[in-house]
């Protein structure tokens, strides 16, 4: 049989083992394996698999590589179908920092931040403004390697306002634009005056806020600072109300407390015996005993301060449970000492612990025993009050990269949001367009593109700005491409974590029978054979003279 005769056949071959056979190539149909990404250009050339069709268990990085701009979108949507989990870069710790939820001006806020470390290392993290260093302590990494805090901030006046954590060699930028606030008005309810009315009324003056008091002396005698006892003209001037042990509240009052705060946006604190009603739907299981200070966990939002764990004996109410949209944030044992909820617009709280001034006067924690009660009146005083919020999930980061933007809309509102507008660094407005999210009812999402650095503001038309997006200057190489990788990971579900932790930890993620993409590369393979089969007929031909 002739060579040409041969690679005829050949050619004839390959050919209907390319029409016939294309499913033996395609790798084992199995359940999908988690993604490696190695480097940029492997990421480029897996984009297509990331975002389309089978979400794949769990998505690794294996660069110790800067991630750059192009590199941090694509992960970005990437992470939202399956978990992300990146190298830490070749340093001591990486940090990434978490800007305030809402922030008012002279009100207690929190600058969150997680860190990542070898497990175990002992790190110090510290946060500055623009000027200087405003706090540090010295952080601990879990078995994990990592850790997450907050620090506590109080920004002095409305505007943009931006920090800086830094974790060792690392650091990471975030801001929060401040809404105008004064200092909190508080109206303070007693029975006869007593040490604890005494020194609550001292802490939250000396903090700044503003007080008036009511005490009732009994038999109808009372001293009233500022008006009558209880009323909707006085609810109207305050921002938040602190109902103390003993003081007199009958249901009516009770109720107006409650419809005040939901509707108004005020917050309403019961403490000791007036959580006995069961008003506001905050606990259940009440009853009296005396807890001692290093009894004491605290579950608290970020913002609020402890009372420190000294021997000190507290009278106090405690709380068999919290009820359904409470939560309990004080603990002594099985015992429940300060649950809080959302209230409507407004805010409400149960404390148990009716003697605070020991603190003060028997520890000597004068200024703990001030952040306690400012930070907790604070937090009172400050739940949004308008129909819808405006929030930037990611505040700081570079020029060029599409953002989000989201809106939080009480009920009803979001069918009649005005138009939400961007203000860009050169003054020009743009429209938001905003999306209703199908899976969240009252959440409307939209995106815009900062093309310039510099500070981007948003308002509803004809309002005043309440959130802001500051644009760096390009990418590259820099910590804030680490913060954000950090970021994606963390909100993904995913972390990041050493090199040599990175492999296995994917192998255990891998689901068994899974595809691990290994594919022959079947294309390039059959179009070399008939171009090497080709050439070898012409070869053939040109060597017996036929061409």
């Amino acid at each position: 049989m002739s060579a040409s005769v041969l690679l005829r056949g050949l050619v004839l071959l390959l050919l209907g083992a390319a029409l016939a056979l294309p499913g033996l190539w395609r790798g084992k149909g199995g359940p999908a394996a988690p993604a490696w990404i190695e480097n940029a250009r492997a990421l480029e050339r897996q984009t297509d698999s990331l975002l389309v069709g089978r979400a794949p268990p769990a998505i690794a990085r294996a660069s110790a590589e800067p991630p750059t701009a192009a590199e941090l979108e694509v992960l970005a949507a990437a992470s939202r179908r399956a978990p992300l989990y990146a190298v830490l870069p070749a340093r001591t710790a990486s940090v990434e920092a978490q800007a305030p939820a809402r922030a008012l001006s002279g009100r207690a806020a929190a600058v969150g931040f997680r860190v990542r470390a070898a497990p175990g290392d002992s790190v110090w993290v510290r946060l500055l403004d623009e000027t200087g260093v405003l706090d540090s302590l010295r952080v601990r990494a879990d078995d994990n390697g990592g850790y997450a805090g907050a620090f506590r901030v109080r920004p002095p006046r409305p505007g943009w306002r931006e920090w800086t954590v830094q974790a060792g060699d690392a650091s990471a930028r975030t801001g929060a634009w401040v809404d105008s606030a004064g200092a909190p008005r508080v109206l303070v309810r007693a029975g006869f005056p007593h040490w604890e009315s005494k020194f609550l009324v001292r802490a939250l003056e000396e903090s700044g806020a503003a007080v008036e008091t009511a005490f009732d002396l009994g038999r109808g005698q009372s001293v009233v600072q500022g008006g009558s006892g209880l009323s909707p003209e006085r609810l109207a001037r305050a921002d938040a109300v602190i109902l103390l042990n003993g003081a007199p509240a009958g249901d009516g009052d009770r109720r107006m407390l409650q419809d005040w705060a939901a509707a108004r946006g005020g917050g309403v604190l019961l403490v000791g015996g007036q959580a006995r009603s069961g008003a506001f739907g905050l606990v259940e299981g009440v009853g009296a005993r005396s807890v001692d200070g290093p009894s004491l966990t605290w579950a608290l939002p970020p913002e609020l301060a402890p009372l420190p764990a000294d021997r000190v004996r507290s009278g106090a109410v405690v709380f068999g449970g919290a009820r359904p949209g409470a939560s309990m944030a004080a603990m002594s044992g099985d015992a429940g000492l300060l649950a809080m909820r959302p209230l409507g617009r407004g805010r409400a709280a149960s404390l148990g612990l009716t003697e605070t001034w020991r603190w003060r006067m028997e520890a000597g924690r004068v200024r703990e025993h001030r952040e306690f009660w400012r930070a907790l009146v604070d937090w009172l005083a400050s739940a949004p009050r308008g129909p819808l919020t405006v929030r930037v999930p990611e505040p700081v980061g570079p020029a060029g990269a599409r953002r989000e933007v989201v809106v939080y809309a009480a009920d009803g509102a979001a069918a009649s949001a005005p138009p939400l507008l961007v203000t860009r660094p050169n003054r020009r407005a743009d429209t938001v367009s905003l999306v209703a999210d199908a899976a969240r009812p009252g959440v409307l999402r939209g995106a815009f593109l900062p093309a310039d650095s510099g500070l981007y503001t948003f308002a509803f038309a004809g309002a005043a700005p309440s959130a802001a997006y500051l644009a760096t200057a390009a990418a590259g190489p820099a910590d804030d491409a680490w913060a954000r990788l950090s970021m994606l990971a963390s909100q993904s579900g995913g972390r990041m974590l050493p090199a040599d932790s990175l492999r296995p930890l994917i192998r255990r993620l891998a689901p068994e029978g899974a595809d691990d993409g290994a594919r022959l590369p079947l294309g390039w393979m059959l179009f070399w054979a008939l171009l090497l089969a080709a050439a070898a007929e012409w070869a053939i031909r040109r060597m017996r003279g036929q061409v």
